[in-house]
């Protein structure tokens, strides 16, 4: 579905002729590799990773709400971004003047990281000398993020100049006009991240028990609370860092993998809700990117504006039945 519909739609066959190269024409096998098999790839794995961390985040904070915002990773890494495109676009017009550009695309998931980080670490700190516990590391979480995010704005509108357009496309989440350089700079954290996760998905399985019974067991709550969201955001940062915070994914998918899964011998099981999270995650990116640019095309929606319409009224289903 990805690679046959959009401003030009093809066939299937067109298709694979396109991405075999057994025919000569150029348009369609530009069309093919040079956006939309790029941007379907880079869909599914941003997808995946706001995912994983919404998982992640949900088990560790224990709040069925939480997603990366909740940390402050979003807003964090979102600041950091738009503060080094700004200010490199400020060195580069005064300084060196020669240059195209002064902030290589490839540092931008370390900057976000950076960012987030940054904010997860000042969200802990807040939370520290109550033993980090959810209810006050969520509260201290949204606080941060809102703040953090109203500083990206005002950055952006005060001081955006020629990036002020990009940076607030970028900020509603957007795949428009990216390509593998951009899945090559996402996919090397996607193999660290979920190594690291999946070599330690039995200890997160020990965290959905309540802080008592899994210290009775020998887990370091604390500790390993500080491990998985240190996790959790690198998979956000990573993702954000190349298409903007895509909104809800983190939050909603959990929910629709242990739906999916409910009745089941894996219901439970956090490994399994973790796997299914990936490919429902993906999906769901991908999904909402082919609407965003084909419903009004040549036009575009940003993306992450299809997830939050997407995302608002399963939330509410959500909160019907807790409530």
């Amino acid at each position: 579905m990805a690679l046959l519909f959009g401003a030009v739609n093809l066939s299937p066959e067109e298709v694979f002729s396109a991405i075999t190269y057994s025919n000569n024409n150029t348009e369609h096998i530009a069309i093919i590799w040079d956006i939309r098999l790029p941007r379907a790839s880079l869909a599914m794995l941003a997808g995946a990773h706001f995912a994983i961390a919404g998982v992640i985040l949900q088990t560790v904070i224990r709040n069925p709400l939480s997603d990366p915002s909740v940390i402050g990773a979003n807003g964090g890494a979102s600041l950091a971004i738009v503060i080094c495109l700004l200010l490199g676009d400020y060195i580069q017009a005064h300084f060196f003047p020669e240059q195209q550009q002064i902030i290589s695309l490839s540092w931008l998931p370390a900057i976000a990281l950076v960012g987030a980080l940054s904010a997860t670490s000042f969200v802990l700190k807040l939370s520290w000398k109550s033993q980090l516990q959810t209810s006050q590391l969520a509260l201290n979480g949204v606080a941060v993020g809102a703040t953090l995010n109203a500083l990206v704005m005002w950055c952006v509108l005060a001081w955006g100049g020629n990036r002020t357009e990009t940076s607030i496309i970028w900020l509603a989440g957007s795949l428009y006009a990216r390509d593998f350089t951009h899945v090559g700079l996402l996919l090397p954290w996607t193999l660290v991240a979920l190594g690291a996760f999946f070599m330690l998905h039995k200890r997160l399985n020990v965290m959905q028990l309540d802080a008592v019974s899994a210290s009775s067991l020998g887990l370091n709550v604390k500790l390993w609370r500080f491990i998985f969201i240190f996790i959790a955001t690198c998979f956000c940062a990573s993702a954000l860092a190349v298409t903007g915070p895509l909104g809800f994914i983190g939050l909603i998918v959990p929910h629709i993998a242990r739906t999916l899964l409910k009745g089941t011998a894996f219901a439970t099981r956090l490994k399994h809700i973790s796997l299914l999270s990936l490919l429902v995650g993906a999906a769901l990116t991908l999904a909402a990117d082919i609407v965003s640019r084909t419903l009004i095309a040549p036009l575009e929606i940003p993306t992450g504006t299809l997830t939050t319409l997407i995302g608002i009224p399963i939330l509410l289903v959500i909160l019907r039945k807790q409530g």
